[in-house]
């Protein structure tokens, strides 16, 4: 996806940017179009990451901030302090979590602790996927302001990788292969029309836009049905918390100077 030469050029820039603000890289993935499998020719790169704060910096009267984005070339850099990604991870925030389990390009053992330490919440897991759909659909297909394929596609691969992770207990944000897992033939429509650069197009007269809309409708009662039926645990348990929170802890002693 991104040439290796590319990516150890990207990983330095990011490492030096990092290095001015005292922190240091902890993981970075792929993120966006890319990461959820229905890119076009235009698609930008949308990088995303975890840093860790020098302690020192973090005791002082100042709050750096907990997130740094950097625009370079066609790469679109989204970095989250450890703390906050902790956080976000153990309410069961969708994005964060496949960031976390996608495949990284830059990672370190540290990452691979916490990795180890995240539980996949059914609670958190459902409202996520399930709002940021529902969000997308009343916002900009609802209201007709932007009635368009890539706005079908956001909302139907949310709902499709929310009722996925409940049932398989797996994070799988690709929505090839959640197609593949559920083989809607709409879908596969869809994306070949965004990949064919027609991500912008309202849906085609050709394509009944009634079933994309019934399709909506049967992913919003499943996600619901595959909630209640999910053997996940419904949130984080008091052990689990106290891992991570130690897991942090453990991390910031590191990283202080001395």
């Amino acid at each position: 996806m991104i040439p290796l030469e590319e990516q150890i050029k990207l990983i330095a820039f990011i490492k030096g940017r990092l290095s001015e603000q005292s922190a240091r890289l902890f993981s970075l993935c792929i993120s966006g179009s890319h990461l959820y499998g229905f890119t076009s020719g235009d698609s930008d790169v949308d990088i995303r990451g975890i840093f860790v704060r020098n302690t020192n910096k973090l005791l002082g009267l100042s709050r750096p901030k907990t997130t740094i984005r950097i625009e370079v070339g066609n790469y679109d850099i989204e970095l989250h302090e450890l703390s906050f990604i902790l956080n976000k991870a153990l309410s069961g925030n969708f994005t964060i979590l496949e960031h976390i389990f996608a495949d990284q390009i830059y990672t370190t053992t540290d990452f691979l602790k916490m990795k180890r330490l995240i539980p996949l919440t059914k609670k958190g897991l459902r409202d996520s996927y399930r709002g940021m759909s529902m969000h997308n659909y009343k916002k900009f297909i609802r209201t007709g302001k932007k009635n368009e394929v890539k706005k079908y596609l956001y909302v139907l691969r949310g709902l499709m990788a929310g009722v996925y992770v409940l049932d398989v207990k797996k994070i799988e944000p690709n929505i090839d292969k959640l197609t593949k897992h559920f083989k809607f033939p709409i879908v596969k429509t869809l994306i070949k029309l965004k990949r064919a650069g027609k991500e912008h197009d309202p849906i085609p007269k050709d394509l009944d836009t009634g079933k994309v809309e019934h399709l909506i409708q049967i992913l919003l009662t499943r996600i619901d049905f595959a909630y209640m039926r999910s053997t996940l645990q419904e949130v984080a348990t008091k052990d689990e918390r106290d891992s991570i929170e130690q897991f942090l802890v453990d991390n910031r002693k590191s990283n202080m100077d001395t």
